[in-house]
């Protein structure tokens, strides 16, 4: 898996622009980057079943938590969707970011930020999030892991991204986890708090 700003299985050759002229070309709806390089920049999203971009209250306290630790650091995006934790992790400082998005559209939005912020240090998966964990041969300092709530897949994908050799694992739910990840015994959670209805922590590996 290459560094350099890819989009899997997606026609590269294409330059994508934003045309809010043309309401077939725009995209429904958008999300403000909070603080960094690009603060109240724009990120535009196709409206997907099952995307809900994290909202600015959660994501303003998560990069809270991180900021001691994401400068300089590698991150995955494993379910992008409107991409808004990755871009926010590249406006602060991140080294380099990891997006994957399954849907073909909702991706190819995504290379369409990419492509208007002028960011060279990002890397787009048009894949599935399973293919992408068994077939990486990157440790990630930190994973974004927000999968669409009613999958349940937030206990699997804990146990897999084990191999990934993360520093930390942000995880949103709409269910508390607490008991279930501590009975786990995997993952010692670091900070979590409650927004409205979401739950949401931050997560280290337990040292053997």
């Amino acid at each position: 898996m290459s560094y350099n700003t890819t989009l899997s299985h997606l026609n590269k050759a294409k330059k994508p622009r934003m045309q809010r002229k043309h309401r077939g070309n725009r995209p429904h709806k958008s999300v403000q980057i909070i603080a960094g390089e690009y603060r109240h920049r724009k990120i535009y999203f196709t409206e997907a079943q099952g995307l809900r971009p994290t909202g600015s209250r959660i994501r303003e306290t998560l990069f809270n938590w991180l900021q001691p630790y994401l400068y300089g650091k590698t991150c995955l995006d494993l379910f992008a969707g409107s991409g808004a934790l990755g871009f926010e992790a590249l406006s602060r400082g991140a080294k380099h970011v990891t997006f994957v998005e399954k849907n073909r559209q909702v991706a190819q939005q995504i290379q369409n930020n990419i492509q208007q912020l002028n960011i060279s240090n990002a890397t787009l998966l048009n894949q599935d999030f399973t293919t992408v964990i068994s077939n990486t041969n990157i440790a990630y300092d930190i994973i974004f892991l927000d999968p669409p709530y009613d999958l349940r897949l937030l206990p699997t994908l804990l146990e897999q991204v084990k191999t990934l050799s993360p520093s930390y694992i942000f995880i949103e739910d709409n269910r508390p986890f607490e008991k279930w990840v501590s009975e786990k015994g995997d993952y010692h959670i670091l900070k979590s708090k409650k927004a409205g209805g979401i739950y949401y922590g931050l997560l280290t590996l337990t040292k053997a």
